[in-house]
């Protein structure tokens, strides 16, 4: 085997016969991150059959954190005003650092041993102020070391710079009087351009200029001050001056702020005077009373203090060595001290907690036996982050026993000596269980289906809920949370059954909440949502809405006629809520019939319309009693019966005409027998029906005898007057009547 592509710069070579892959030169992710490497095996048959394939190799580099940050400015001069609030953005330092990932992160601190009105922002690396800096009695220059840290393991490297930091004086301060309210008394015979008083003023600013003036109280011009040395001088004669006292109101400015106007009480005194010319010996140009303010005392103190601010110190450039110097050789490698056999964590440990502090010691001096602490392997989830100094295990990240139960964490201590020595311990973490896991449900939205006639005790599904805590807080225990007495769960197994009888008409659908909770303390909790829907069976009969139905029919409908519609319905679904109707009748043995053979009427099977199969005769038949089956189609198939009555309704046919019961009839009547006698009746029927088609009428119709008899309704012939010129004998005719006539002939 051999590389033959990919490695270019040597940087790899590879044993030909184990397969091993070795660097050749060191490596630097700095300068190439990735290698792509070809390698070739060839078999060692004969030259010419040989067999010879490749496989590509690719080799990542991983950054080591072989270098320190880097400045871009490895030494700054800034000037900040006084008086700046708080928080005023002072400079900006940038440090660059040539690795990778979190040994190219960078975090920037101030190194300074004292105390500093500064801060820097650990990830921009602005400096701010912390307080309001005063040129008068702070410092007013600060030397700043700016420290860039990298974020590598096992220990970072860092790099440092220097800050210059001027604080430039502002005019912030306004000019403050000695001395205030004097009185003084000044004699009349001044020559005029004697010097009566010196004003001074005191400015806590640096390099001030003060100019003073005159305000008021002057108008006459007889006093004057000079504005740069402040003192007050006689302009006029005081003796033509009438008035005894006056007052001068003076100020002094740095050309910015004024001070508090100051107060002059100039009393004039007569004295023996000499020449206006002459000048007074200087004990005789007046006095004056005034009182002390102590602003040259607080000028002292603060001049003191700036004194001993600035002063310069020791160190004051903090000019320390980064890395000590080394003392002797390293010879010893460090050595843990009562290191701990296992740690036991519950896994609901707070981040930042401190789990133990590793400890070692190294026997030799100086950075040869400066000792730092690392994780070197087993920390597979970056939970655990040790201390490089202390040696403290602290938690970083939220542990889960669940996901994991042990970590066996390599825990190193590395000597800074040259080279270094270190040591290696296997620090087994048991993570113990809370119970932070509610159950689960493998289906916590479900839907099953039941029949209803499902006996007591059916399985309609196993539910299970599982807990990956331990002990009794994963162990699982099942309620239902719906309030119904047709289903139930069993609080161990999970198996939904059915306690009492189903009836889809009822209840077609069930959504029953079922709650599994774990034993922990306190216990958790999960519910899943089942859905039970009940299936049908053809469990019920049809139902008519009456179950006694009456209708009244003319006689002469069409046949085909709908006479009565009859509905039932069944609660039942599918083919076992269908329909479908048939007759039978009540007054013979109660088969249903089919339209072929009931005589008078038949039903369409689906709508339940009972039609007349023939023409109906009231005269034959008044009332049809039928019996209306309806039956579903299930299986198997349940009906239910209806009795319909149906009553005919007489129609005035008048088919048959009457008939007398004899044609010829004879009687007899005496002559002088009154009128109104009772002669003879005659009869005569109708084979219509009973009603208004057989009733029949009588009356006369002809014969010889018309108008000595009568005949009522009833047919009872009657005498009239028959002294009629001595007839012994005579005919009539009678007739009888409904729509059609008949006819009768008496002879007397």
């Amino acid at each position: 085997m051999e590389i033959v592509g990919g490695n270019q710069d040597g940087v790899f070579w590879l044993n030909p016969n184990t397969g091993m892959l070795y660097t050749a030169r060191p490596l630097d992710a700095e300068l190439k991150t990735s290698y792509a490497l070809t390698v070739s095996a060839l078999d060692q048959g004969n030259a010419g059959a040989r067999k010879q394939s490749s496989a590509r190799v690719q080799v990542t580099v991983l950054d080591a954190n072989d270098n320190d940050p880097v400045f871009e400015t490895p030494e700054q001069t800034v000037w900040v005003n006084e008086n700046e609030p708080a928080g005023q953005q002072v400079a900006r330092v940038v440090a660059r650092d040539r690795d990778s990932g979190e040994n190219a992160y960078i975090s920037y601190l101030i190194a300074n041993l004292g105390p500093v009105p500064f801060e820097v922002d650990h990830f921009t690396g602005w400096v701010r102020t912390t307080q309001v800096l005063n040129y008068e009695v702070m410092r007013r220059e600060y030397v700043l070391r700016i420290r860039a840290s990298d974020w590598g393991l096992p220990y970072r490297r860092q790099t440092e710079t220097t800050l210059r930091v001027h604080v430039r004086d502002v005019n912030d301060n306004r000019p403050q009087f000695e001395r205030v309210d004097c009185v003084g008394h000044v004699p009349r015979h001044l020559a005029i351009g004697t010097d009566v008083l010196t004003l001074s003023a005191i400015d806590f600013d640096d390099g001030s200029v003060i100019t003073y003036r005159i305000e008021g109280g002057s108008e006459d011009g007889c006093f004057a001050l000079d504005p740069s040395t402040g003192t007050l001088q006689v302009t006029c004669d005081l003796g033509d001056v009438r008035a005894q006292r006056r007052e001068l109101n003076v100020t002094a400015s740095d050309g910015t702020h004024f001070s508090d106007v100051l107060r002059l009480q100039v009393n004039l005194v007569n004295a023996k005077r000499g020449p206006a010319t002459a000048a007074p010996p200087s004990h005789h140009r007046g006095y004056f009373d005034c009182r002390e303010t102590g602003v040259a005392r607080r000028l002292t103190e603060v001049l003191a203090a700036a004194e001993r601010n600035n002063a310069p110190h020791a160190g004051d450039e903090e000019d320390f060595p980064l890395v000590p110097p080394r003392y002797g050789s390293n010879v010893h490698a460090p050595e843990f001290v009562d290191f701990p056999l296992e740690v036991r964590v519950n896994e609901s440990l707070a981040l930042g907690a401190t789990l133990v502090r590793i400890r070692a010691r190294d026997r030799d001096l100086g950075y040869n036996g400066k000792i730092v602490y690392g994780i070197a392997s087993g920390d597979t989830d970056s939970l655990f982050k040790i201390d490089l100094d202390s040696g403290e295990l602290r938690l970083v990240g939220y542990l889960d026993r669940e996901r994991e139960a042990e970590y066996l964490l390599n825990v190193s201590a590395w000597d800074l000596g040259t080279p270094s020595k270190s040591t290696h311990r296997v620090l087994p973490v048991t993570v113990l269980d809370v119970n932070d896991n509610a159950p689960r449900f493998e289906k916590p939205l479900s839907s099953f289906r039941v029949t209803e006639d499902a006996a007591n005790g059916t399985t309609i599904f196993r539910l299970n809920a599982t807990d990956p805590d331990q002990g009794d807080n994963g162990r699982v225990a099942y309620a239902l949370e719906t309030d119904t007495r047709d289903l139930a769960v069993d609080a161990v197994s999970g198996v939904l059954t059915v306690t009492a009888p189903l009836d889809r008409e009822r209840q077609e659908v069930y959504e029953v909440l079922v709650v599994a909770r774990d034993f922990g303390s306190p216990p958790q909790s999960a519910t899943a949502q089942v859905r039970v829907t009940v299936d049908d069976i053809n469990d019920n009969p049809p139902r008519f809405a009456l179950p006694e139905l009456s209708v009244r029919v003319l006689e002469d409908v069409p046949a085909g006629s709908v006479i009565a519609v009859v509905q039932a319905s069944d609660l039942d679904l599918g083919l076992g809520g269908e329909v479908r109707y048939s007759l039978t009748r009540a007054d013979e043995d109660s088969s249903s019939l089919d339209a072929e053979r009931d005589p008078f009427f038949r039903i369409d099977a689906l709508t339940g319309s009972v039609r007349t199969l023939r023409d109906l005769d009231y005269e034959e038949r008044q009332v049809h009693v039928l019996t209306v089956r309806a039956t579903d189609r299930g299986t198997p198939a349940l009906w239910s019966e209806a009795t319909l009555t149906v009553h005919l309704i007489d129609v005035n046919e008048n088919v048959h005409a009457p008939l007398f019961d004899d044609v010829v009839q004879t009687a007899a009547v005496l002559e002088n027998a009154t009128v109104g006698t009772l002669v003879t009746s005659v009869k005569a029927s109708d084979a219509d029906g009973p009603g208004d088609d057989s009733r029949v009428t009588f009356s006369i119709r002809g014969g010889d005898g018309q108008g000595y008899f009568s005949i009522d309704e009833k047919g009872e012939s009657q005498r009239g007057n028959l002294d009629q010129g001595g007839r012994g004998g005579g005919s009539l005719k009678q007739n009888v009547s409904n729509d059609f006539s008949a006819f009768v002939k008496f002879f007397f």
